[in-house]
């Protein structure tokens, strides 16, 4: 075990259980923050992870609380993990923890959550980021890692916080996690946010898995039209995405298994707050901001503020 850094995760569903379980294995000075019955489960039982890529383990962090606001420290460093929607409260209760060394990744969805973060706090080092993944939190709140295959991806272009993001690559790769720190971390950005704009959306659309999406025509054709459509606002706000990503995020669509889904169709159909916004009301925005047309991008956005409204009322 290794004592020295005070690290905060905020936020223990999927992605937070995975990065608590690994990190709890070599960072003793680990506070979770979780709310209600999971924290309680996690007080009880510890976070109980079940990878495919690393192996069953049981981590026991220092603290488990309700919210970041009771931790009555600075930490060194912050593993953001929660939706985009709660960005903006989480990051009020962080005002304790966070002084001008303390490093902050925001491991969640969105194009613009690393600039959302450093407006909301006004102090850290915050690292921008993206994770590549498949886990969720079980109903007994353990977590499932599924598939031979978790990485993430780090990167800055402030020097402090480029120096910040070789930080937590160092703290993740003692963990044993899979990570990497990109000189353009803007393009493996929006390269995800992109896919998501198109998958995500689509999906929570026609409320359908990706089989019944793949097997019409016209839905596949307007799947393709999202990603173009995304893709133009990415290049008309300057940044650089791979050559032929289109033909090969389309074809990684097409080879998706049978049954997946996304998280925003997930949350549109059982009425649950959702990251509606981030995938669709973002991209328009930005576009109309950049004057680009992205007409079938809106019609779904429209529609799917319909269906929320719908499953509001």
């Amino acid at each position: 075990m290794m004592e020295e850094k005070k690290m905060m995760i905020v936020g223990i569903g999927g992605v937070g259980g995975y990065l608590a379980g690994m990190t709890g294995q070599k960072y003793s000075n680990l506070t979770l923050i979780a709310r209600g019955k999971r924290g309680e489960a996690l007080r009880e039982h510890g976070v109980v992870l079940h990878s495919d890529y690393n192996g069953e383990m049981v981590t026991r962090a220092a603290a488990v609380l309700e919210s970041a606001s009771e931790a009555g420290a600075v930490q060194d460093l912050i593993f953001l993990c929660v939706k985009t929607y709660a960005l903006e409260e989480v990051c009020s209760t962080l005002a304790s923890c966070v002084d001008e060394h303390t490093i902050i990744v925001p491991v969640m969805n969105g194009a613009d959550t690393a600039q959302r973060v450093r407006e909301y706090l006004g102090k850290g080092l915050v690292v921008d980021s993206v994770i590549y993944t498949t886990a969720a939190a079980n109903k007994d709140y353990s977590i499932t890692q599924l598939g031979q295959y978790t990485k993430i991806i780090l990167g800055a272009s402030d020097p402090k916080e480029k120096e910040a993001a070789q930080e937590a690559f160092r703290v993740l790769q003692t963990a044993g996690i899979d990570c990497e720190v990109y000189e353009d971390v803007r393009q493996a950005v929006w390269e995800k946010y992109i896919f998501n704009c198109a998958y995500n959306v689509i999906t929570a659309y026609y409320l359908e898995t990706v089989e019944n999406i793949r097997d019409h025509e016209d839905r596949r054709r307007e799947f393709h039209t999202l990603l173009e459509e995304a893709l133009a606002v990415a290049e008309a706000a300057g940044v650089h995405i791979r050559e032929h990503y289109i033909d090969e995020e389309y074809t990684r669509f097409l080879g998706l298994n049978e049954g997946s889904t996304s998280s925003l169709k997930r949350d549109v159909e059982a009425g649950r707050p959702s990251e509606f916004e981030t995938f669709g009301g973002y991209l328009i925005k930005t576009a109309k901001e950049l004057g680009v047309p992205v007409p079938l991008s809106e019609q779904f956005y429209d529609g799917l503020k319909e269906k929320i409204k719908g499953k509001a009322d």
